[in-house]
């Protein structure tokens, strides 16, 4: 993997943790997602009136891609609700790749350099243990294990569905400004059908208020991190740049023990030394 690949990849990382930091800070979860992502969609519209619409073998791909994000987001704030981002978010993320490189090397029969594998493996092998700290309640702690794994696989799905769209399309960029775009709508449209009854129209406005500037932040590291990535996927190994990507976990931990005052282990000092070789052997292989 090229320098400047490496280096974007790793911008794109600190955007993901940056916006996995501000929703676990929210005391809305789900509401935070939502404005964010529609925030996300205003930030696509340039992309759109740049680059154009995608081809339309890939919209199939698009399609795939929305329901898939919309279970993640839901997955992703329940996960949050019930455990630590520290212990969440490793583990969403450290199962991802191994699932993405299985997968992919069945589907997509990439070659990957063994050096990568171990490096592959390493970063996952760390940053599940990142995640290892058991709640203070066993109850919530096997409900965020439940719905970290889960998402984990949502994760693995979504980007092989979204690599392979982006590879199909002529213009890359006009894949991100589309599946983005119609995505900041999607999941918004779905929860507030959901609250209908329960929350009203004046209670959004006071929460835009009172945390407008963090979905806006949200949603442009939203747009900034998978723009990155996808662009990465069609440029190398899908699995490769998934698992590079997961290097925000790093970034997450030291966001959660910074800001949100969550605990620090040996454990998890272990784990991210094994992220740090991991990436190293991918860089350099």
């Amino acid at each position: 993997m090229s320098g400047f690949l490496f280096l974007s990849v790793l911008i794109a990382a600190m955007m993901h943790a940056t916006w996995n930091t501000l929703m676990k800070s929210a005391p809305d979860k789900n509401l935070e997602t939502a404005l964010a992502n529609f925030s996300t969609s205003l930030v696509a519209i340039p992309f759109l009136l740049i680059y154009g619409l995608p081809e339309p073998e890939t919209y199939i791909y698009i399609f795939l891609s929305l329901v898939l994000h919309v279970i993640y987001f839901y997955t992703v704030a329940s996960a949050y609700r019930y455990g630590d981002l520290n212990m969440a978010y490793p583990i969403m993320r450290g199962v991802a790749p191994i699932l993405t490189l299985i997968i992919g090397g069945l589907l997509y029969e990439e070659t990957i350099h063994a050096w990568m594998v171990v490096g592959i493996v390493l970063i996952c092998l760390g940053v599940v243990l990142l995640g290892f700290n058991k709640s203070p309640s066993t109850v919530n702690h096997q409900k965020t294990l439940l719905f970290a794994l889960g998402n984990a696989v949502i994760i693995a799905a979504y980007t092989l569905v979204d690599g392979q769209g982006a590879r199909l399309a002529n213009q890359v960029w006009s894949y991100v400004g589309m599946l983005l775009f119609l995505n900041g709508y999607v999941f918004p449209a779905i929860l507030f059908w959901q609250r209908k009854n329960t929350f009203t129209r004046t209670q959004t406005l006071q929460y835009l208020q009172a945390r407008g500037i963090h979905a806006l932040i949200g949603g442009a590291c939203v747009m900034g991190s998978y723009s990155i990535v996808l662009w990465a996927m069609t440029q190398a190994p899908i699995a490769t740049v998934a698992a590079v990507r997961e290097t925000s976990v790093l970034f997450a931990f030291i966001f959660a023990v910074v800001f949100l005052k969550e605990s620090l282990n040996p454990l998890r000092i272990v784990g991210m030394l094994g992220v740090c070789c991991g990436v190293l052997l991918i860089r350099f292989t």
